[in-house]
């Protein structure tokens, strides 16, 4: 009879313990939904605050949440006005297609970038902004006018059409890397 009762209340502590993990499972189900849900809530905001300013914006591709941007004046890094969340995202272009070429001033002018990148400023209210094309469309590809991205330390450093250097220092290092290397295969392909 001892027996029994020993073995009943290990199968009633057995079970009490089941409950309690599939509770702590289900909260723990929970949270993550939780999060999940706050991460699309944040990047549907944020493609909607991007859409104001860019309406061509397709598709929010990478979003970092702290970024300090620096200009190169050719001899020293110069930190710029601009810090904030930075996003970079796919733009609607109907001018791109496959085998089409354009002079930069071209681009420049009539605004044909595959992608953009933008750090919406919480110093001030201009934003900092850079429009991105695969060098494959490129007609005249002047070295000192073309776009160029490459990492040295803590930054990606980007060169944009007009020659300007900018260095993008990212928080998180695994920002850092993954926005270097989706920038390069972008413009490199």
């Amino acid at each position: 009879m001892t027996k029994n009762t020993s073995s009943g209340d290990v199968a009633v502590n057995v079970q009490s313990n089941n409950n309690k993990n599939e509770t702590e499972n289900t909260d723990s189900s929970s949270d993550q939904q939780s999060v999940q849900a706050f991460d699309i809530f944040k990047k549907a905001l944020t493609y909607n605050v991007i859409a104001k300013y860019d309406p061509t914006i397709d598709q929010l591709i990478h979003l970092s949440p702290y970024c300090v941007i620096y200009q190169f004046d050719g001899t020293d890094w110069n930190k710029l006005d601009y810090q904030g969340p930075i996003a970079f995202y796919s733009r609607k272009v109907s001018e791109i297609k496959e085998g089409a070429k354009f002079s930069i001033q071209d681009v420049m002018e009539r605004d044909i970038y595959q992608y953009g990148l933008i750090l919406l400023n919480r110093a001030k209210p201009e934003n900092f902004t850079i429009g991105l094309l695969a060098r494959k469309y490129l007609a005249d590809i002047d070295l000192d006018r073309a776009i160029a991205v490459e990492k040295k330390e803590e930054l990606v450093i980007l060169n944009d059409f007009k020659g300007d250097t900018f260095g993008i220092w990212l928080f998180d290092e695994k920002d850092r890397e993954y926005l270097y290397k989706f920038l390069s295969y972008c413009i490199e392909n």
